[in-house]
């Protein structure tokens, strides 16, 4: 029996477990939740966990992101968090509703009002996963390059979290790039509501 050169044998695998594993883009796009009660989405999210991403790339700790309803489709969205050094980063972005009716596909856009008609500045993003009490969701874009798992506390139990990870794996997204977000703040914790706060309410955003 003629033998395969080892070299050549482990291209053949690699090659085979190419073809034998679905691209991303050849999954589809990942299934939202059936329906989105916007309202109950409002409020206060830690952020749990989350696909490294260009946006939050000097946030190390303390991931809060706040969401506030400004009409029937948009959102005002407030992120902050602490850096390598402890200093709050906060930045103010906008959220608008694109699937009028499952309400679980949005954009977001956190570049200037000025240039919210270009449409490269507006990113997907996808509510994947929810709780019926909306203490916890998993969101994400379309393309599978970015995931985040929220929850209304600073930690979310190993129970929960383990299934969000694997229903998120199960949709196509690479979880091994989840990195999790340490939480030093609590509920009760002044400072971070305190800079929440003290941004001021954008203008009425356009659509």
């Amino acid at each position: 029996m003629m033998r395969m050169p080892v070299p050549q044998l482990i291209f053949a695998l690699a090659a085979g477990l190419a073809l034998a594993t679905p691209a991303a883009g050849d999954l589809g796009d990942p299934a939202t939740i059936a329906h989105a009660d916007v309202d109950r989405f409002m409020g206060r999210w830690y952020e749990i966990a989350r696909m490294p991403n260009r946006r939050e790339s000097n946030c190390v700790r303390d991931v809060v992101a706040t969401y506030e309803r400004r009409n029937a489709s948009a959102i005002r969205i407030v992120n902050v968090c602490r850096t390598a050094d402890g200093e709050l980063e906060r930045v103010q972005g906008v959220a608008r509703i694109r699937d009028g009716d499952s309400k679980a596909k949005l954009e977001l856009r956190y570049a200037p009002l000025a240039l919210a008609w270009l449409p490269f500045l507006w990113d997907d993003w996808w509510i994947l996963e929810a709780a019926p009490e909306y203490t916890y969701m998993m969101t994400g874009d379309p393309s599978r390059r970015s995931l985040w798992i929220y929850a209304r506390t600073p930690a979310l139990d190993e129970a929960t979290y383990g299934t969000l990870v694997a229903h998120a794996a199960a949709q196509g997204y690479d979880t091994s790039r989840l990195v999790r977000t340490p939480q030093t703040v609590t509920q009760t914790t002044p400072e971070m509501p305190r800079a929440v706060q003290s941004l001021q309410p954008s203008p009425e955003p356009r659509q």
